[in-house]
């Protein structure tokens, strides 16, 4: 890190203006994001080829605590190539996982390298900063087309701007959410009356758009990481214990007198019902065939799984001899991120599924103890991972391009060496 106080102002600049770019068009334009990343790549080739000192900040901060994990993961990808019947789709898949790594790398690599040690936590903060603007530029989108100020959906609901998935644009918002709280909970910032009226305003209009979303991913998502958090950060578990009962009763009354949350829930039970009935083409029947599919190709192959790009065509044989109903050929995943990775690359996608999920909570926990401003990014990372690993319960979060940068990014931000290795010292 060092060596990078040798390069010129202008470069880092350069560089970091690249990622503050990324950071903002993250909520806003897959094109711009896809871009930015191959802008970025060049740059940071051009810089390692003519500085020497570049070159060697770039591999010093190269091994990252995510690079493992991450390889491993793709490595499973790889290895299902081998046993996939359609290459170009699994080429697909393995592309996304390349996207999430580089996405990753990116961020952490680049952004160790050309911090000093005055930098080292503004200049992450400053990222998170121009992501949560995307975000709040996308929610001001989505409440100018309900009150239909812009398109033809006025007071159309699941909210769903700029053609963004409902289910997508309710996860987004949730990790905002947390970024919010994280800055309000750990940044200096929040002695700013200007940056806590932004955070309030933010969680604010984050939360009325995830209630307008309709997406139950996202709210058990969010219920169940808040506890979580509760849990890791309150010293006192008499006091958990009080916070839990509170949002107990917060979520029942939300249930009985919000008219929408009652009806999206009731609709769980409804649908359960229908599918020990028979019928399963409602929403929750449908998941349901699609994770007895998904286990079915799991137990095919144990090991590597049907392969890699191989669901689509496995299911589409299940359906052509009459053992799955032809309406679940609409999906391409099973709504499932365990179970994509057991049905397409066996034990060895999951295991290293886990594996990244693992060593994002073992980063991230203990500097959560810590007194200083990395508490923030821990805290950051671990509601990140945590609700990943919640709302993947019931959606392929890596197969989504804006999910799986927001993942990648948030992680490079928060689970860097140079904060491991701060802590350390």
């Amino acid at each position: 890190m060092n060596a990078a106080g040798e390069l010129v102002g202008k470069y880092r600049i350069l560089l970091f203006g690249g990622l503050l770019l990324f950071s903002l068009s993250l909520a806003l334009s897959k094109s711009a994001t896809n871009v930015l990343i191959a802008l970025i790549y060049l740059a940071v080739l051009f810089l390692v080829a003519r500085y020497r000192p570049f070159r060697s900040a770039i591999m010093s901060n190269a091994r990252q605590p995510l690079l493992l994990p991450l390889a491993l993961y793709l490595s499973a990808t790889v290895i299902g190539l081998l046993f996939t019947e359609h290459l170009t789709d699994g080429l697909g898949i393995m592309n996304k996982i390349v996207g999430l790594l580089m996405v990753y790398l990116m961020v952490s690599v680049v952004l160790d390298s050309i911090d000093t040690g005055e930098t080292v936590y503004q200049n992450a903060e400053k990222l998170l900063l121009a992501f949560l603007i995307g975000i709040a530029a996308l929610n001001v989108i989505a409440f100018m087309t309900y009150l239909g100020l812009v398109g033809h959906k006025k007071f159309v609901v699941p909210l769903a701007p700029l053609n963004v998935h409902h289910i997508w644009f309710s996860n987004l918002n949730a990790i905002g959410m947390y970024t919010a709280v994280a800055f309000l909970l750990f940044s200096s910032r929040r002695q700013d009356a200007r940056y806590r009226t932004f955070f309030f305003s933010f969680l604010l209009v984050c939360g009325v758009s995830v209630l307008l979303s309709l997406s139950r991913t996202a709210w058990f998502g969010i219920f169940l990481t808040t506890i979580i958090l509760i849990y890791l950060i309150v010293k006192k578990k008499k006091v958990f214990f009080i916070a839990l009962l509170g949002m107990f009763g917060v979520g029942v009354a939300l249930f009985f007198f919000n008219q929408i949350i009652h009806t999206r829930l009731h609709a769980i039970v409804s649908d359960i019902s229908l599918f020990f009935t028979g019928q399963t083409q409602t929403d929750i029947g449908q998941r349901f065939l699609m994770w007895k599919a998904a286990f079915r190709m799991f137990l095919s192959n144990p090991l590597f799984g049907v392969g890699t790009g191989d669901y689509v065509p496995t299911m589409s044989r299940y359906m052509a001899s009459g053992e799955f109903p032809s309406y679940l050929a609409e999906f391409n995943q099973p709504h499932n991120m365990y179970l994509f990775a057991l049905a397409t690359n066996g034990l060895a996608g999951l295991s290293a599924l886990l594996y990244i999920f693992y060593r994002g909570l073992r980063y991230a926990l203990p500097l959560l103890k810590s007194g200083n401003g990395k508490r923030l990014f821990a805290f950051l990372a671990a509601a990140t991972t945590v609700h990943f690993m919640i709302a993947g319960m019931t959606d392929s979060f890596f197969n989504i391009q804006m999910l799986r940068y927001t993942f990648g990014f948030v992680m490079g931000v928060c689970v860097r060496d140079s904060l491991k290795s701060a802590h350390s010292s």
